[in-house]
């Protein structure tokens, strides 16, 4: 509440005050009550117009009271309830179901993945496998031309006699004036051709299962690692067999440390090998 000042007196007063309780000035005029029917200024109390005799009726403001709504409750029959019962039991059920069937689901595609898995690794194994021995059998045949090449270029040239390599340097009971024609005579013979056929057919046969091995499994890294130094000694050894070059003593020594070298990463590739 604020205070303020009479008009009239300037005594302190409210500011809500119809008139000043010191010295009874009006401050807030009462409004006139007039007859509704000749206009008559009345007075406060009266029931009959003074002037035209029109009763005047007396209004008594009464506080609106909010209309009250009755909620009539909804009643649950037994009927009722056991169907709810039911309903939140098959709710129940039906969740437990599908989430039964979504870790069934999620457990098929783990065992499915680990089999694919298994299945992957087992075949890698079995290739690993085949192309080591497939390398150690080209091998066995390369180290046999490659040792009767070095025969056939050094009787040749010493003019040595040997059964096994008289038809290549003297193939007409004289020896041949240069060693190049006597390995030639070696590589135009049909059965040494032939292993010479099947030592190419053998490095096809490992390259093919090299390209199929080369992402291999965590398993087999260090398997693949041996396999690929084995598979260089290899190609070294079947290349000098197929196409021998150099001098003789060249040729030879490569030769021999291709071979020794094949036979080392062979031994040390073992023990990833099934037996």
């Amino acid at each position: 509440m604020a205070m303020t000042t009479c008009p009239n007196c300037g005594e302190q007063i409210s500011d809500k005050a119809k008139k000043c309780v010191h010295c009874g000035t009006v401050l807030v005029p009462e409004e006139k009550k007039c007859c509704p029917d000749c206009g008559a200024e009345l007075e406060e109390g009266m029931d009959t117009c003074p002037k035209c005799g029109c009763p005047i009726e007396h209004t008594i403001e009464t506080e609106k009271t909010p209309q009250q709504v009755e909620v009539t409750g909804v009643k649950i029959t037994k009927k009722s309830k056991k169907i709810i019962v039911i309903a939140t039991i098959a709710v129940i059920v039906a969740a437990i179901i599908t989430a039964i069937g979504v870790q069934t689901h999620k457990n098929n595609v783990a065992a499915k993945a680990a089999a694919e898995a298994q299945k992957q690794s087992e075949e890698y194994g079995t290739n690993l496998n085949m192309a080591a021995y497939s390398m150690l059998s080209g091998a066995s045949d390369a180290e046999t031309c490659g040792n009767l090449i070095k025969q056939v270029w050094y009787n040749a040239i010493y003019e040595k006699s040997d059964s096994k390599t008289d038809k290549y340097t003297k193939p007409k009971g004289y020896y041949v004036s240069d060693f190049n024609d006597a390995l030639q005579n070696l590589f135009s013979d049909s059965s040494f051709s032939s292993q010479i056929a099947d030592i190419n057919d053998n490095k096809d046969t490992v390259n093919s299962l090299m390209k199929k091995l080369k992402n291999p499994p965590e398993e087999y890294k260090d398997a693949y690692e041996s396999l690929s130094k084995l598979y260089d000694a290899y190609i070294s050894l079947t290349n000098l067999a197929t196409d021998p070059t150099g001098s003789l003593q060249t040729y030879s020594q490569n030769f021999n440390d291709a071979d020794n070298e094949t036979l080392n990463c062979y031994n040390a590739l073992k023990m990833y090998l099934e037996e």
